[in-house]
């Protein structure tokens, strides 16, 4: 993942094939003449067109659906799974910062620790991210082509968004995920956690 000022893209999930590779497909609409630039170039992009203060404000965030039949349904899927890509963006932020811990990996000697890391992180992250906003929208038609490699010939619809999360809403997440973890350490450890968390944190929403 890409963490460039407040940046991340997230969830490209093989919509029939990349770009830069032989498609299966023709775009036959699309919500824009162009494709956008934050579609691809996210971070780029954000320098061109977003002024510093919002960036010092909010993190951004893009998110790719795979091809639905509906329009509305793969842009709703899309800002939907948005917010789990998040969760899971930070989720694997923690466990990468306690993995790299300075005095060790509490997870390592604390099994109820090391079992609600793996097991419920994602869940409790997901649950205390908040304020997620729609910032831009992309859509596009694209007709798959068996003569072009498609498995079958059919329409289908992708969406891209790109969603910004105030960085305040993100501290309240991690303070809220500190607890949590704090609650299910051992004694020993809850100091330990609670300086990873931390710095964590500062890392974060920098």
């Amino acid at each position: 993942m890409k963490l460039i000022l407040g940046i991340s893209l997230l969830g490209i999930l093989g919509v029939s094939c990349s770009r830069g590779f032989e498609r299966d497909y023709r775009v036959v609409d699309a919500s824009h003449q162009e494709i956008p630039e934050w579609t691809e170039e996210l971070h780029e992009w954000l320098d061109d067109e977003i002024d510093s203060d919002e960036l010092k404000k909010n993190r951004f965030y893009v998110y790719h659906s795979e091809p639905k039949t509906s329009r509305d349904i793969s842009c709703k899927i899309a800002k939907a799974e948005s917010a789990a890509s998040v969760a899971s963006e930070i989720s694997t932020f923690i466990k990468e910062n306690f993995a790299s811990a300075t005095n060790g990996d509490p997870t390592k000697s604390d099994q109820k620790l090391s079992e609600y890391v793996q097991n419920d992180l994602f869940k409790e992250v997901k649950a205390t991210v908040t304020g997620i906003q729609e910032y831009r929208k992309y859509w596009e038609k694209r007709r798959f082509l068996k003569d072009e490699g498609a498995s079958k010939n059919w329409d289908g619809f992708v969406c891209s968004v790109l969603v910004k999360v105030p960085k305040s809403q993100l501290k309240k997440a991690f303070a809220r995920t500190e607890d949590m973890l704090i609650k299910q350490s051992s004694n020993s450890a809850k100091d330990q956690v609670s300086k990873i968390m931390e710095k964590a944190a500062k890392e974060y929403t920098k």
